[in-house]
């Protein structure tokens, strides 16, 4: 398996299957039938000879392109393509990791192993199959998402799938401006609006996708990605004034107000749930101004905070409040009085409300204090009286002093931007020009970047880029995009200099949905990638060396011939996999010694045996497939090889068959995008939802049921 993804990174990195692939809209056109033809046979001759995952991400650039050039939504060739991928894995031993696996298992039951070819006459029609299903029912199937027309290679309307020039605003910097003289990382203007500066105006001359080191002057115009309404109510906050404070200081009466720290119980059922959502306030009585996570305390944005078992809430209330809120069952309620929020002390401020201010006559819940800075009003201040988890619907009056838990450095940084001005949306602004592109990209599935956010990659600093939006599950996702857990599948808008977006197309972690984004391939190594490819072919089939030992003198091949660096390699190999499968196998191995293969089979052989091996051979295959479409194929052909093997011995049939039938249904996992990892890879670049997949992928899995039940015999009898 390991020798098998290096070999198939060197067609990759020298450009052999990018030439195959670019080569496509050239000799099929726009018809829609005919690309989906032959981006299937396409992927599935070089998935036959290289990790399906790879020929899937090879090929993405360019459907993204063809799509384009054809006017075709994405979503309605990137299914087909990463269908394609996964079936043309079936037509070779080492095209896909089950036909791997279960070959060797076979030769360490000292049976004949699985050779180069036997899968091919069965692949070919599972991939004929899947082509004609895919022009006919498929075709009616698949979703149509975000089509706008032909679009250009680079960019285009990518804006308009992104619903960028809906929020595309600009704001103007008066003459006198604090912020004249200052670089656009000192302002922070960015991160305190929550807006992204997509570019500068500076004495008529726009600066695409400036740095943080770009200058403010008087006078600039900044054009900025972001909700206008936003950025409004945020300016309305100026003039307001911040002054540290302690409980001790709160005016009377002060009698009966207290804190509380409460652990969240296991068993609650507010985990995994956040205080908006709970109405927490309202439900309790009491204001949260603090949670204890581990050694983390969390004081913004507690609104928007789901709740984790083990949780400490630290709260303010009456002496009442608190009473009734001891009682509750979700909560161990650890100590109370103000001594329970003293790690606080230090953490609230007043906010005064000017008499001119315009958060006057408005209620808290309007001023949006914590949606905007992640601000918590635990209470004000009013005529020297202290009044405690005051209501949403409070209406704030001139000259109140409001109880804040939380940063502050937000408001502070606010104020510190002094007068700016908004204006309408500016028409024709553009993204693109000579040295700065705009792309999207996507998450690929062996990728560091999943599950870690945009901020924790320091992505902006790190690739030079900016991201405007991210693509998920059908959806553009806008708000707070830099604390957003990036997954497998999703596709990133970003903006940048074009060298930038070429260096990014060169690392593991990203696909670059664009050609002319990718890095230069090693095409003068061309020969000896598929010098390689030959080699372990001509190996295997000449029986002079077993796969494995044919697949890694490939691999050293190609490796000591500089068709492939060492670090290449390094990436290419699917570690996750080659870990999975190897921490399996002692599970197959568990299963036969205790007895609990030779249970199943038992069980497979009662239900099923009566009917004949038709019936048995169709109950693996189903039980495969099943397996895969949650799991993954690999594992599902280890766990499932001893039941094989003992039904086979138990009712004194060939094993072959029904080895062939569970590693082919182990590939046919088309039901869910986590079933294998070039559905994932796709999800984001062709707009889809795991809907969409279970639509199109069960009837298809369906007909690959009766196709294998019905030719696996034919090729090996039972």
């Amino acid at each position: 398996m390991l020798s098998v993804f290096i070999v198939g990174a060197a067609m990759l990195e020298t450009g052999v299957a990018d030439m195959i692939g670019g080569r496509i809209h050239r000799v099929v056109g726009d018809s829609e039938v005919r690309l989906i033809v032959t981006l299937m046979l396409v992927a599935g001759v070089l998935s036959a000879f290289m990790n399906n995952i790879a020929a899937t991400a090879v090929l993405m650039p360019a459907v993204a392109s063809i799509g384009a050039r054809a006017g075709l939504a994405p979503s309605r060739l990137f299914m087909p393509l990463a269908f394609g991928a996964i079936l043309g894995g079936t037509m070779t031993l080492v095209g896909t990791p089950p036909n791997i696996l279960a070959a060797e298992i076979l030769a360490d039951r000292d049976l004949e192993p699985f050779t180069l070819f036997d899968f091919t006459p069965i692949g070919i029609a599972i991939l004929a199959l899947g082509i004609v299903f895919m022009i006919t029912v498929g075709r009616k199937l698949l979703p149509v998402r975000e089509h706008h027309g032909p679009r250009p290679q680079d960019g285009g309307d990518l804006t308009e799938v992104y619903q960028l020039q809906e929020r595309l605003f600009s704001i103007r910097i008066p003459e006198g401006s604090p912020l004249h003289g200052r670089t656009l990382a000192e302002t922070r203007l960015g991160n305190t609006l929550g807006v992204k500066v997509v570019a500068i105006q500076h004495d008529g001359r726009q600066t695409l996708a400036p740095e943080g080191s770009a200058m403010l002057y008087g006078g600039d115009i900044l054009f900025v990605d972001g909700q206008t309404s936003e950025v409004r109510e945020l300016l309305r906050l100026q003039g307001l004034e911040v002054e540290a404070t302690q409980l001790e200081q709160l005016p009377a009466p002060r009698r009966g107000v207290g804190g509380v720290r409460a652990r969240l119980l296991p068993e609650s059922r507010l985990v995994g749930r956040d205080l908006r959502e709970l109405r927490f306030r309202d439900r309790f009585g009491v204001v949260v101004v603090g949670i204890r996570r581990g050694e983390e305390l969390l004081r913004d944005y507690l609104a928007e905070t789901d709740l984790q078992e083990g949780d400490i809430l630290l709260a303010l209330g009456t002496r009442s409040q608190l009473e009734e809120f001891s009682a509750q069952p979700d909560f161990d309620v650890e100590e109370m009085g103000l001594s329970a929020v003293e790690e606080l002390e230090d953490q609230l401020c007043w906010i005064l409300i000017p008499e001119d201010s315009p958060l006057a006559g408005t209620s808290i819940g309007a001023s949006r204090l914590g949606e905007l800075v992640g601000l918590t009003v635990a209470g004000l201040v009013r005529e020297d009286r202290t009044h405690l988890a005051v209501q949403p619907d409070e209406v704030i009056q001139g000259g109140d002093r409001l109880l804040i838990a939380g940063d502050p450095s937000g408001l502070e940084t606010l104020f510190a931007l002094g007068d700016v001005e908004l204006e309408a949306e500016p028409s024709g602004t553009p993204f693109e020009s000579q040295d700065v592109g705009m792309v999207e990209a996507a998450v690929a599935p062996r990728s560091a970047a999943a599950g870690r956010t945009l901020a924790e990659l320091d992505f902006r600093d790190r690739y030079g880029l900016l991201a405007l939006a991210l693509w998920r599950e059908g959806q553009a996702v806008h708000k707070d995009l830099t604390h957003v857990a990036l997954r497998f599948g999703d596709a990133l808008l970003l903006q940048g200099p074009r060298e930038k977006i070429r260096r990014l197309a060169s690392e593991p972690d990203f696909v670059v949905l664009s050609e002319a984004a990718q890095a230069p391939r090693r095409t003068n190594k061309a020969g000896w990638a598929f010098a390689g490819l030959l080699l372990m072919i001509g190996l295997v089939v000449s029986g002079q060396q077993p796969i494995h030992v044919a697949a890694f003198t490939a691999a050293t091949l190609v490796i000591l011939a500089g068709a492939l660096t060492m670090q290449e390699a390094y990436r290419a190999i699917e570690w996750r996999a080659i870990f999975l499968v190897a921490a399996v196998l002692p599970v197959g191995l568990a299963m036969e010694r205790t007895g609990a293969a030779q249970l199943l089979a038992d069980s497979v052989a009662e239900i099923a045996g009566p009917l004949g091996p038709y019936a048995i051979l169709a109950a693996l295959v189903v039980l495969a497939s099943l397996l895969s479409q949650g799991l993954d194929g690999a594992p599902a052909v280890v766990l499932l090889a001893p039941v094989v093997l003992q039904t086979a011995q138990n009712l004194g049939i060939s094993p072959y068959p029904l080895m062939m039938g569970v590693s082919l249904a182990a590939s046919a996992a088309f039901m869910t995008p986590f079933s294998h990892k070039a559905n994932l890879l796709v999800m984001g670049a062709g707009g889809y939802r795991s809907s969409d997949y279970l639509k199109v992928g069960s009837p298809l899995t369906l007909l690959l049921f009766v196709l294998l039940v019905l030719m696996v015999p034919v090729f090996f009898p039972f």
